[in-house]
Order: structure tokens, then C-alpha cells, then sequence
């Protein structure tokens, strides 16, 4: 049965020529609302908005479910023609193809705008029966309905440009005086649309009256400048011209069609400063040649801007000669603004006619017209570019059945689904063709003696091909500028997006409309990974982030993959291009109310700070615990099984850990800001990441301060004091523990002061001053022993050991050590075994045991493998080269010394990797005392 639904003018659904009985206003106004969103999610706080405005009652969201029921009721006769889907989201609108008369007007415009040039009577055909669905406003009475202004205004505008477009046609054909009517009353209506008034100047002049089309040209430029503040467009004041001199071009002559040419080229231009993309390229011409025996298919997706459109032209051009028959080219505004995507219906009717189908002959249903199309390709060899897809759906129809043809087929979404096609996915450029396009767009001679200038500059552009060229295209166009100040405007810009337009090009715009063509939940996704500040993120902080469980969470990142939108360099693990995450900074700020970005951001901190938390108790059991309450509502941390499990997150999530430090720290979140770095402390040590541990620390203790917690101030200038030990910074590091010590001995923290003394031992112990070392040593025993720290308290025997053999008491530093080491065996304190193990190694080298101290060392760092700790491994793997060469052993000396500079340097530890350096230049270790 025939279903029509009907919105260009009052909305009206017809079941078999029938109008059917929608019921009372609020369920035609829900029926209206979806119709404009239809195949898109609504929310149902769009539909309670539309319904109530704001003025919705309590429980309104279960009123809008009520009404649902009874449209559903009232569209039964639809059937499937018309079928209101509930979704997680919201409700969805399902119509049929051919259901709705927008989609028919659409489909018409279309084809009138693409009738061939030399047709006007086509163009005409095609635009008055598009027009001819019209029978009032769009939406009739809901058209000021608030959730339906965007699409009338839509329909509106597009409805007077096809007005503007048939009557274009009509004067092409020859029309003049019929015209002069209407065009008189569309200059009031629109008295700032120049290209009508220039249209009445035509037809007034057709019509011998060339006084009164001068005086229009008067009455137009007084409007355009007084109301609307604009000087008539160089077109206007052009037809003025032409009717001052009496231009023949005015004058209505026949239209002659000229003959159509057996090979039809539709392609655009290719572009002369084509830059890189040489394996794709030579992918797509050797795929392409003709004869291979195959269908070919090849789709090119990327994310906006990549440049997808450029290369599907370009190889087109070079495969030209292998398709004689015709090479059309076809936009089918599957990303464009202010226009929906074309329809398969209406590209295929533009594609029949492109191949000279007479528009008699093309039928109406679309299985039928796809079937004409594979047939008139059938005994043809043709290239078809299908540009700018929205999804597999749209372009399956359109696609050739036989060897014969090419289809190429650029996308923003991933056309995973189009089963016959070869897919190639477009990252951004490598910097080397990069500065290829940067330079051949602005020339050779305004790049030279810039080469760091323009790095800098494609750096900034992300390496984005069609950012690249905005930004030549302005650096060409303002000879006053050089390449540095381009640069500096990017770079100053803070969002280098503000800086990336020109014209009508903006890569903001291109990114907007990828954001708009996603529904609502990808796009609230898509928003707070603008939030999110770390520089990745994977599915258990993306589910946190957005406070949705993980399958969701996984689900609305695999299609903004699709989309493009966001990127998956590794399994699992998702990042935004650096121009995309400033645009979903900027819709952020603009689309998510306040409170629920600072929501977003409390779930992400909390997440990395309770799973960092885990993950740190996981790595050393014996460090002291902290109280971080509880994560935030709908924040689920990451459950970390095992020690390995927690260095492979932390390995993975460090730099965003890092990143939630400092988003707390601008947010002003102080008791979050100390308790992650305190997270990240045992991770650091393994790591021998000082630096960072001191980043982190000095934002913690800044925090403490502020917060006016004596015990975290303690704790941080503690383990300030530590790691600038390595560094060799003995001052810096003395003041912190210092400050500790007073600070501890304030608040009679026993655990604190013993802690302060065994790092005091330690920064003693490492300008080889034993003899300061020793009593601080002894000093952490007795605390530790007076606080209960049992593990600690044995730790310090082996540091109290290893003061001993070095001050030459090897016998009492044998004896302390192996009890050490006996009771580190009985707790299970690996870290204390590896550290006994090391002073049982610096005993036998200074008894002449080296085979023994050989063996003591290579168990201590089978130990540090096992506890991923790289920067001990890195010391002992120094000792142990030092063992061989007093052995004599200077090729095994030099492999161990090799292979500490190599995790030193891994960990940015330049000092310490120089002293390692200098052995292995002069083959030995430096003297010691």
C-alpha cells in the first residue's frame, strides 16, 4: 500500500491516498520532531522540549513514553513504511525509501542541478516538479516549534534556491516577461537575495522595458546598503552593465543542445601541487588498469581533510585512458553542510542521464534504477567517482556490476561493510611529504633559509593535508608575512584551528561536520575525550569518562574510529589527531553544560588516581598505605590482577596518570593532586623515572601546602629527597629531608622520621660517606623497630651491612647482611633480598671474592628482572662489570656496562650513564676509596 508522508506544508501522513487521524496536537508535534530527526536518534529531551517547552511537567519523560505508544497506534496502517524504533538514547524514526516528500523534493533539486548544461528545459522539468510538492510552509503549524526551527529553516532555504535555480533554467530557455511577476513579489519577500533582483533586471529587459530594469538596479542597491549594510555583488552590478550597453548576452536565444559526446569527463581538475601519497597512489593505478579480470572497487576513507578526494582525482586522471567510454565524478554529500546526503534514487538518476538514459526511460524504483544502471555499464568501460559517502548503504546501489568499470569511492566512515571493495584507509602525511605540499602550495623561493620555520609550521597543521594547505594558502596570500610568523601565529594561536581558515575553507568546518553526521551519544563521547586530559585513553577510562558501562563505551569508540574521528594506533588504545582534540575541546565548551564536564573530569581522575592506587600496593606491598576514600559515582577503577599486570598499565597509562595529575591540579582538586603522585612513586622508582617523580612530587607538595596537610608535606619532601639523590643534587636533596625530618618529628610520625633517616643513609651512601651514612642507618632501625615496621627495619640491616664493609668492617657486615637476607627470605621481601644480595656482592669484592661477588650480583638482578625494576638492574648490571674486569673478564665488562647505559638512558638519567660511559673508555672502573 502507497504510504506518503508529507511535511512541505501542513504535515500530513497518507496510507493509500487516505490522510490518516494522527490525533491531538502534542502527538503531531512528536511525529513532527522525529520526521525532521528521522533515522537519527532523538532524545527524549528533545521530544519533552518540543512538546512542553519550559513549561514541562513533572514526569514528563514518562509522559513522552505514553505518547510514543499512541503514535505508534495511530501509524499502524503504515506498517513497516513507518516505524518508531526505541533506542538506549531515545526514539528513531524509520521510513521507507520514497516515503517522504523532502526526500523527493531533494532527489528532484538534484537532478535539475545536474542536468547537463546545454538543457535548461531538463533542468526546468526536474525543479518545477520538485517545487510542485510544496503546499505551504514546511511543518505548517509546527514550523516555530523550537526542536524543528533548524530543519524549516533548512527547507526554506532550500525551497528559494530551487525557486532561483528553475527560474535560472527558465530564462536559459528563454523566458522573460512571464517571470517579471513573480520575481516582483520574491524581491519583497527576500529584498537581500541579489541574485533575484538581478533575475527581474533579465526579464524586464527581455520584456523591452530596459528603463524600469535600470530602476530595480537603483531600488536594489539602496535596500542592499541601507537594510543590510552590503554593496550590490559584482554579478549585480555586472547585469546593470550588460543593460546599460545593451549586451546581446541578455537577449533570449534559442537553445541549441549541443550533441552529446560518447565520452563524457566529469572529473575536476587535478591539482598541480599534489604532494606524497606515492604507494597509494601506485596502489590505486596498478588496481585500476583495465583487463585485470576483476571487479574493482577501491575505497578511500580518512578522517576530514586527509586529502581522500585529491588522490581519488588524481588517479582518476592518470587511469583516464583506460576507461574511454566515460569518467563521471559524483558528490554525494555524505559530509556537506546544509544538505542532506544525496539519496541512491537521485544519484542514480544522475548517473543514468550522465550516460544519456533518457529521463523518460528511468524508472522510479530504486531496485529497478540501480538494475538499469549495472545494465547500461555492462557493455562499457567506465570510471566512477563516488566522492564524499556517507555510508555503505548509500553508495551499494550505485556501484558497477562487471569487470569492465572502476568505481572509486571516498568516505569519512569506514566502509567495512561494502563487501566487494578493496578498502585503503589515509593517515595524515609523513613529514617529508608534508613540507612538499607546504612547499609546492607557497613556492620555493618563500621557504628558503626557513626549513625549521616551515617543520614547525606542518608540525602545528598535525600534518594534515588540507590544514597544510589553508596555511600556505594564507602565507601566499600575504607577501608582508614570513614563514617564522606564520608559525608564531599558529603556535600563539593556542588552538592552531582559529589560524586554519581561509575563504570558504576551514578545517574546523570540515571537523564539524564529521561531529554532526554522528548521533548523540557519539557525539557526547566524542566531547569528553575533548575533556580527557591524557594523551590516549583506552575503554575502562573511556567508560569512567563518560559514566556508561564498558560494552557501550567500546562500542561508541569503535564507530568514531569508523568515523574517523578518533584514532586507534594500537589494540585498544584510542587517540584524537591534535586538531580534532582541540575541536572536541571547542564543542566541548560549547555543547556540554559545565557541570557535567567538571563531572567527566572528576570520573577520569578518580579512575587513573583508585586503578593507579591498586597498581601502586600491587608493586610494593610494604609501602605505606593511604586513605583515598571512595571514586566518584558511576567511576569504575580498573581491577589489576597481579604485579605484572599493574607495570603494564602503568607502562601504558603513565603520561595519563600524569595528565590527571595536572587536570586536578587546575581544577583545584589538592587532595588528588598529592595522592597521584603518591600513586606513581613505587612505579617511578622501577622506572628510574626521576624526573617525573620530581614533577609530580612538587605538585603534590605545592598541594599539601595549600591544603595545609603537615603529614603529605612530610611524606612529599621525603621522597623529593630521594629521588634528587641519583641526580646528584646532595643540597637540594639534604633541604627536602630536612623538612621532612621537622615537619615529621611535629606530628610524632615515627614511620615518617625512620623513613627520612634511611634516605639520609642512602644520599650519604652515594657521595661514598660512609661514615654519615652509618648512623643515620642505625638511626631508621631503632625508629622502624619503635614503629612496628618490620620489613623496613630488616631493609636497613642490609644498608647498615653495606656501610660496614665499606668503612672495612667486612666480618660485621657479612654477619648483619646474612641475617638480613635470612629474614627477607622468611617475609618474602623480594625487594630486601636483591639489596642483601648487592651487599653480599660489595663484601666479597672487597674480601677478593670475585666469583662469589659475581654470583651474589647476577642473583640480585635476576631478582630486579623479575621486579621489572630497570633502575636497579642498571646499577647492577654497572657492578657487574666492574666484577669481570677485576677479573681480568673485559669483554663480558663490556657487554654489562653496555647494557646499564642503555636502561640509564631509557630513563633519562644522563649522569649516571656518563660515569658508565667513562668506564668504557677507559676499560676500567673509577677508584674507590
Amino acid at each position: 500500500m502507497d504510504v506518503l508522508v508529507q511535511v512541505l506544508g501542513p504535515l500530513e501522513v497518507r496510507v493509500g491516498g487516505e490522510v490518516l487521524d494522527l490525533g491531538g496536537t502534542r502527538i503531531r508535534t512528536l511525529l513532527a520532531t522525529l520526521i525532521a530527526n528521522s533515522g537519527r536518534v532523538t532524545a527524549v529531551g528533545t521530544l519533552v522540549s518540543a512538546l512542553w517547552g519550559d513549561e514541562a511537567p513533572p514526569g514528563a519523560h514518562r509522559s513522552v513514553r505514553t505518547y510514543v505508544s499512541r503514535l505508534r497506534a495511530a501509524l499502524s496502517p503504515a506498517g513497516d513504511a513507518l516505524a518508531v524504533v526505541t533506542h538506549p538514547a531515545g526514539y528513531v524514526l524509520r521510513l521507507a525509501p520514497g516515503v517522504l516528500d523532502v526526500a523527493r523534493f531533494e532527489e528532484l533539486v538534484a537532478a535539475g542541478r545536474q542536468a547537463p548544461a546545454g538543457e535548461p528545459a531538463v533542468a526546468v522539468e526536474h525543479l518545477t516538479h520538485a517545487l510542485s510538492l510544496w503546499h505551504g510552509d514546511a511543518y505548517g503549524e509546527f514550523g516555530e516549534v523550537s526542536a524543528l526551527r533548524g530543519e524549516t529553516r533548512r527547507l526554506s532555504g532550500m525551497r528559494l534556491s530551487a525557486i532561483a535555480d528553475r527560474i535560472d533554467a527558465e530564462l536559459a530557455v528563454g523566458a522573460g516577461a512571464e517571470l517579471i511577476a513573480e520575481l516582483t513579489g520574491l524581491t519583497e519577500q527576500h529584498p537581500g537575495h541579489d541574485r533575484l533582483w538581478g533575475q527581474l533586471m533579465r526579464a524586464l529587459y527581455r520584456a523591452g522595458r530596459q528603463a524600469e530594469a535600470l530602476e530595480v538596479f537603483v531600488r536594489a542597491r539602496t535596500v542592499l546598503v541601507e537594510r543590510f549594510g552590503i554593496d550590490p555583488s559584482p554579478t549585480l552590478v555586472e547585469i546593470h552593465r550588460q543593460v546599460l550597453e545593451n549586451d546581446d548576452r541578455l537577449a533570449a536565444a534559442p537553445v541549441t543542445p549541443p550533441a552529446r559526446p560518447r565520452a563524457r569527463n566529469d572529473l575536476p581538475g587535478d591539482v598541480a601541487d599534489f604532494a606524497g601519497r606515492r604507494a597509494e597512489l601506485a596502489r590505486l593505478l596498478a588496481a585500476g588498469r583495465e583487463g585485470s579480470g576483476a571487479l574493482v572497487i577501491e575505497a578511500l576513507d580518512g578522517m576530514a581533510g586527509v586529502g581522500k578526494t585529491t588522490l581519488a582525482v588524481r588517479a582518476a586522471h592518470r587511469l583516464t585512458e583506460h576507461y574511454p567510454d566515460a569518467q563521471l565524478f559524483i558528490d554525494l554529500h555524505g559530509h556537506a553542510p546544509n544538505q542532506a546526503p544525496t539519496t541512491p534514487l537521485a544519484a542514480l538518476d544522475m548517473l543514468l542521464r550522465a550516460v544519456g538514459v533518457p529521463g523518460a526511460e528511468i524508472p522510479n524504483d530504486l531496485d529497478a534504477r540501480a538494475a538499469r544502471w549495472r545494465a547500461e555499464l555492462a557493455a562499457r568501460s567506465m570510471l566512477v567517482v563516488l566522492d564524499n559517502a556517507a555510508d555503505s548503504a548509500q553508495v551499494r546501489p550505485l556501484l558497477p556490476g562487471t569487470v569492465r568499470s572502476l568505481a572509486l569511492i571516498t568516505s569519512r566512515r569506514r566502509l567495512v561493510d561494502l563487501e566487494t571493495a578493496q578498502v585503503m584507509s589515509l593517515d595524515v602525511l609523513p613529514e617529508r611529504d608534508a613540507l612538499e605540499l607546504f612547499t609546492g602550495v607557497v613556492g620555493a623561493g618563500r621557504v628558503a633559509g626557513e626549513a625549521a620555520a616551515v617543520r614547525e609550521v606542518v608540525e602545528l597543521c598535525g600534518y594534515l593535508p588540507l590544514a597544510i594547505r589553508i596555511a600556505a594558502a594564507r602565507l601566499r596570500s600575504r607577501p608582508a608575512w614570513t614563514v617564522w610568523h606564520l608559525a608564531e601565529r599558529l603556535r600563539r594561536a593556542g588552538s592552531p584551528l582559529a589560524e586554519l581558515s581561509t575563504g570558504a575553507r576551514s578545517v574546523a568546518a570540515a571537523f564539524a561536520l564529521s561531529y554532526e553526521n554522528l548521533y548523540e551519544p557519539s557525539r557526547r563521547m566524542f566531547r569528553l575525550l575533548g575533556v580527557h586530559p591524557g594523551p590516549d585513553i583506552d575503554v575502562n577510562a573511556a567508560a569512567a569518562l563518560a559514566a556508561v558501562d564498558r560494552a557501550d563505551a567500546a562500542w561508541l569508540l569503535d564507530h568514531l574510529v569508523d568515523d574517523h574521528l578518533v584514532q586507534e594506533p594500537a589494540a585498544g588504545r584510542y587517540r584524537l589527531h591534535d586538531l580534532v582534540r582541540q575541536h572536541a575541546h571547542a564543542v566541548a565548551l560549547a555543547d556540554e553544560p559545565a557541570e557535567d564536564r567538571r563531572a567527566a573530569l572528576r570520573r577520569i581522575v578518580d579512575f587513573y588516581l583508585h586503578t593507579a592506587y591498586r597498581g601502586s600496593g600491587l608493586l610494593d606491598q610494604q609501602f605505606p598505605p593511604i586513605d583515598i576514600g571512595v571514586p566518584a559515582a558511576d567511576c569504575v577503577p580498573e581491577d589489576l590482577a597481579s604485579e605484572t599486570a599493574a607495570m603494564t598499565w602503568f607502562d601504558t597509562n603513565q603520561n595519563c596518570v600524569l595528565a590527571a595529575l595536572s587536570a586536578a591540579e587546575r581544577a583545584g582538586w589538592d587532595t588528588a593532586v598529592w595522592q597521584l603522585a603518591w600513586t606513581l612513586d613505587n612505579f617511578h622508582y622501577r622506572r628510574g623515572a626521576i624526573h617525573d617523580s620530581i614533577a609530580s612530587w612538587s605538585a603534590g607538595l605545592a598541594a599539601a601546602q595549600r591544603l595545609d596537610n603537615v603529614a603529605a608535606q612530610s611524606r612529599a619532601h621525603r621522597r623529593l629527597g630521594l629521588v634528587y639523590v641519583p641526580l646528584g643534587e646532595q643540597d637540594t636533596a639534604l633541604h627536602h629531608l630536612g623538612q621532612s625530618l621537622a615537619l615529621a618529628e611535629k606530628i610524632g610520625d615515627v614511620l615518617g622520621q625512620a623513613g627520612v633517616h634511611f634516605i639520609l643513609a642512602f644520599a650519604w651512601m652515594h657521595q661514598e660517606d660512609y661514615r654519615r651514612a652509618l648512623p643515620h642507618a642505625l638511626s631508621a632501625q631503632n625508629l622502624y623497630h619503635e614503629a612496628g615496621g618490620t620489613t623496613w627495619e630488616i631493609r636497613t640491616l642490609g644498608m647498615i651491612a653495606a656501610c660496614h664493609t665499606r668503612l672495612g668492617d667486612h666480618d660485621e657486615a657479612r654477619e648483619r647482611c646474612e641475617s638480613a637476607l635470612a629474614l627477607c627470605r622468611r617475609h618474602g621481601d623480594v625487594y630486601g633480598q636483591a639489596d642483601c644480595l648487592e651487599t653480599m656482592g660489595a663484601i666479597a669484592v672487597r674480601t677478593g671474592q670475585h666469583e662469589q661477588a659475581l654470583a651474589h650480583y647476577e642473583q640480585a638482578l635476576t631478582l630486579w628482572h623479575e621486579l621489572d625494576n630497570t633502575y636497579r638492574q642498571a646499577g647492577a648490571l654497572t657492578e657487574i662489570g666492574d666484577i669481570h674486569v677485576g677479573r681480568g673478564d673485559h669483554e663480558p665488562a663490556r657487554e654489562a656496562w653496555q647494557r646499564a647505559i642503555v636502561l640509564y638512558r631509557a630513563q633519562n638519567l644522563r649522569q649516571a650513564a656518563a660515569k658508565v660511559a667513562a668506564r668504557l673508555e677507559t676499560g676500567s672502573p673509577p677508584l674507590t676509596p
